[in-house]
């Protein structure tokens, strides 16, 4: 089995060590602001001159590029896949093409989870990224963030 929070810590390692800027975005964010939730990917936030330098500076970690692009109207995605025997790990990174995105990243908190801190993107930025896609866990992970930044959730 594949610890969520294990890789999260090597990924994010990583990209810093390497000095590649992100934010934690997705079911973790929600995880870290809000509550706990079941989520089984990570999310980050990226600038999109970084990838290049991401699928070499993961693939000694086990991570590999199997994935084509995903463009979407509002964001683009590149993900990486670990796989353990019968366990997956899938880490998206979602390219901050736009300037909402990208003060993300550069106004990330810092959030302490056990003994580990990580850069997770504010609630405003995450709800504009679940806006985008509205599933029934984005509205009520929108529900949650607002009541954090005193906003009204989305019907």
């Amino acid at each position: 089995m594949i610890s969520l929070f294990e890789e999260l810590r090597l990924i994010t390692r990583a990209l810093e060590g390497a000095g590649i800027p992100y934010a934690i975005v997705g079911g973790l964010a929600y995880n870290l602001w809000v509550e706990a939730r079941a989520t089984e990917d990570i999310d980050l936030l990226i600038r999109p001159e970084d990838w290049n330098s991401i699928p070499p500076l993961l693939h000694s970690h086990g991570y590999l590029d199997l994935s084509a692009p995903m463009d979407f109207l509002d964001v683009r995605i590149r993900r990486l896949v670990k796989i353990q025997g019968e366990a997956v790990m899938i880490a998206d990174f979602l390219l901050a093409d736009q300037e909402e995105f990208r003060r993300g990243i550069e106004t990330a908190a810092i959030l302490k989870y056990n003994e580990d801190q990580y850069r997770v993107a504010r609630p405003e930025v995450v709800i504009a990224l679940k806006r985008g896609r509205m599933s029934g866990k984005d509205r009520i992970d929108i529900e949650g963030l607002s009541k954090l930044i005193g906003g009204e959730a989305e019907k």
